[in-house]
């Protein structure tokens, strides 16, 4: 096979290859025979399926799977002999591709390439660190949403919805005499007003709200509400009550039970250090954060087009599908396509920016993904989920997601590194 290799950008480049006729076409003849030898058809003897029968009942498949094979080849061929760092290729639609018998199977297909970059320093990096201590204020709220989460319900009877109550209701958008929007078995609260309504409104036309009765508060439509014409008009928000419920609170000793404290001085120590923990954990976010985006500006390369404009087809298609979903009309969905366009290439070209500075470093720090990272990602995620890790995996594989899986514990591992080693200046 004949494979040559042009360089069509910064980060890209074209593989031209030709395989001779009696090469591709032997190989080929070769699977059919093969598939003969091996496939059972009806009314044939198995193993004993005439080459013409499976040319006629499977040659286009063989031909592509032959055709795939060679280009494959091809792309190996020209990785090796040309030190080509291949991120992603074109896909070829080899079921349209002819190829006449004796003639030479020739292609082309263009590969995106991983760009050079020359790293600046990027350990001991200054940062300042934005660590809230955890004040009183924050235990206290913290122990009486947690009472409040795990409230029981009972029926409210006649003393109806309470603020702090919950409800079984059917949701109504009035706009004049037409119901644009219902929806019916939510649960809602006093104190959760829907988009639209003034929420001291809301929580006034709700309160004390009895079983089966219907209760109403104006509204105005959302901007981004699905019918455009009644987008920041007035309507009128209908709510009817299914089932009211008072929310009963756990005893205090229930609470100290649950979090496993002797009395309420060590629950308070219990629960601040858990909210410590928390910022801590969204602190280091942070920081990554702001490291990565240091980072990105202190380094310019190219990048491979190809690659970028994939990416943001994937979000768009995304996008698209979410419209789709809101039951937005054909029309407007590609409209606001269209609109997001040139924000979705943008976050999608800095997406791959930060993957390739994140791969550059590991490189330079020798940092890898082991097989033992990727079992523990399976099992958390397994937990996560509540499934079992066989089910994980299963899923994982038929999709083709452990690559992905292996990149982002890949960029986890760098982040942690970039923190680890910077110069962080505690708060005064």
């Amino acid at each position: 096979m004949q494979v040559t290799v042009e360089k069509t950008g910064p980060c890209q480049a074209r593989v031209h290859f030709t395989v001779p006729g009696s090469e591709f076409h032997g190989a080929v003849q070769r699977a059919v025979s093969q598939a003969g030898r091996t496939m059972n058809l009806k009314g044939f003897r198995p193993g004993h399926i005439p080459p013409q029968i499976v040319e006629k009942q499977f040659g286009p498949q063989i031909r592509a799977d032959a055709m795939q094979h060679f280009v494959q080849q091809a792309l190996d061929q020209a990785v090796k002999e040309n030190s080509l760092k291949v991120v992603g290729y074109q896909r070829l639609n080899l079921e349209k591709v002819k190829v006449l018998e004796g003639a030479d199977f020739t292609q082309q297909l263009d590969v995106s390439l991983r760009p050079e970059i020359t790293l600046s320093t990027y350990k001991g990096l200054a940062l300042e660190s934005e660590l809230e201590p955890v004040m009183e204020r924050e235990v206290d709220d913290a122990i009486v949403n947690l009472k409040m989460q795990r409230s029981q319900p009972e029926p409210a009877g006649e003393a109806g919805l309470p603020l702090d109550g919950m409800a079984l209701a059917k949701v109504e958008w009035v706009s004049g005499s037409e119901v644009v929007l219902g929806r019916d078995g939510l649960r809602i609260s006093p104190n959760t007003p829907p988009p639209g309504t003034d929420p001291a409104a809301f929580q006034k036309a709700l309160s004390g709200a009895k079983d089966g009765e219907t209760r109403e508060c104006a509204m105005t439509f959302p901007p981004e509400f699905e019918r455009e014409e009644l987008r920041g008009k007035n309507g009128v928000c209908r709510v009817t009550v299914t089932q009211a419920y008072r929310m009963i609170p756990p005893t205090d000793q229930e609470i100290l039970t649950l979090v496993g404290a002797a009395d309420q001085a060590e629950l308070k120590k219990i629960v601040r250090e858990k909210i410590g923990e928390a910022k801590q954990e969204r602190e280091e976010q942070r920081q990554e954060a702001a490291l990565v985006e240091k980072l990105l500006e202190q380094h310019e390369f190219d990048l491979p087009q190809m690659m970028v404009e994939e990416q943001t087809q994937a979000r768009l298609s995304q996008l698209a599908q979410q419209l789709a979903q809101q039951g937005l009309p054909a029309e407007q969905q590609k409209a606001e396509v269209e609109k997001q366009r040139e924000g979705a290439q943008a976050a999608a070209a800095k997406g791959c920016r930060a993957l390739f500075l994140m791969q550059a470093i590991a490189e330079a720090e020798k940092l890898l993904v082991s097989q033992d990272d990727m079992r523990a990602e399976v099992q958390t995620i397994a937990v996560r989920n509540n499934a079992k890790r066989e089910e994980v995996v299963e899923y994982y594989e038929k999709n083709g997601l452990f690559n992905q899986m292996a990149i982002e514990l890949l960029e986890r591992k760098v982040r942690r590194f970039l923190r680890e080693n910077a110069t962080v200046k505690l708060p005064s």
